[in-house]
């Protein structure tokens, strides 16, 4: 049976775009003072860029469509937060951050391919964009393994 892809407008895709990149530049944030391996810290630095670059595009593609852009809720952003302060109380070693560096970035791939295949226009800005971010996980998930 085939599915029926969801309709949603561009203005809620890219929304979800903004979030999730708001969301990955959170979390590197909450993690950076707990690393202290400097190669580790040096690559987190490079994907918080990458991160706050893909926000301030989704940011300005929703400007142009008069929509202001909308993070997660207080308590999505405390829930990963505190889930940030369980897992770095457990180790704080350079692999255990990489892991879960690792977990989050395939969170995002998971939600950024989700959004485009369950998008009708296949062919716009927001889905290029989805797809960078996509490209960009992956190749972030690269650069961790070495940290592992």
């Amino acid at each position: 049976m085939q599915e029926t892809k969801q309709r949603i407008t561009e203005e809620s895709f890219l929304g979800a775009i903004y979030k999730n990149a708001k969301m990955g530049a959170d979390s590197i944030i909450n993690l950076l003072p707990k690393v202290g391996h400097d190669g580790l810290r040096s690559a987190m630095t490079m994907q918080l860029d990458g991160y706050e670059k893909y926000a301030a595009r989704a940011a300005r593609e929703l400007t142009c469509h008069d929509v202001e852009p909308k993070e997660e809720s207080v308590m999505v952003r405390l829930s990963a937060k505190m889930g940030i302060a369980f897992n770095t109380m457990i180790s704080c070693s350079a692999s255990h951050i990489a892991e879960i560096m690792i977990e989050g970035s395939n969170m995002g791939i998971t939600d950024m391919t989700k959004l485009v295949n369950n998008y009708d226009t296949v062919d716009s800005e927001a889905v290029r964009l989805a797809r960078e971010i996509i490209a960009f996980e992956e190749h972030n998930i690269e650069m961790l393994k070495r940290y592992l």
